[in-house]
């Protein structure tokens, strides 16, 4: 997938404005590379099209802070207020309504399964289609801490990898240059 002008903008804007720091319009240009008036006008168009989608916050003239994409749990607040407006689903019921698919749909069902927030109720005439009931309604969409849990244990399981990468990579230099040591 290709880059588009837009999401390079937006890259350049957490990568300059990270920790909610000011973002100057001549900072991103020089990021961007950009010289001519003519290039910074589309820089402009961009900016004022995130302002509008309320990703930056225009502190002053000419300078911004970047905010992040709004709704970033957008898609999970969709299942969530689907469920709790039909309070008995199906899998199939919220991958139509929401747009999710479905795996993700499955999971955020069992979440809630687990959270004792649904109840799982198997259809003998439908073999894998189950309904979920609301058995509970808290109101606010229980989060999945097993899902954080998973997903921490796999970044240090992938950061191990690589530092191990990292440090085979290191030892074959160094025997590469020992190589050229000896060979002088």
């Amino acid at each position: 997938m290709g880059w588009g002008y837009a999401e390079n903008v937006r890259m350049q804007l957490k990568r300059i404005g990270a920790d909610g720091r000011e973002v100057c319009n001549k900072e991103l240009a020089v990021a961007l590379d950009l010289v001519s008036d003519a290039e910074k006008r589309s820089m402009y168009r961009v900016l004022a099209d995130l302002r509008k989608q309320n990703e930056v916050r225009r502190v002053r003239p000419g300078v911004h802070v970047y905010l992040g994409r709004p709704g970033g749990d957008e898609l999970r607040q969709k299942l969530w207020r689907v469920f709790r407006r039909l309070r008995t689903v199906t899998t199939d019921d919220l991958v139509e309504l929401t747009g999710a698919g479905e795996g993700y749909a499955k999971e955020f069902l069992r979440m809630l399964v687990k959270r004792d927030v649904a109840r799982r109720i198997d259809d003998p005439k439908r073999k894998n289609k189950s309904k979920y009931q609301m058995i509970s309604d808290p109101v606010k969409m229980p989060e999945d801490e097993e899902k954080a849990r998973r997903l921490r244990k796999l970044r240090r399981r992938k950061k191990r990898e690589v530092l191990a990468a990292l440090n085979a990579a290191e030892l074959a230099i160094r025997k590469a240059r020992e190589c050229l040591v000896i060979d002088d």
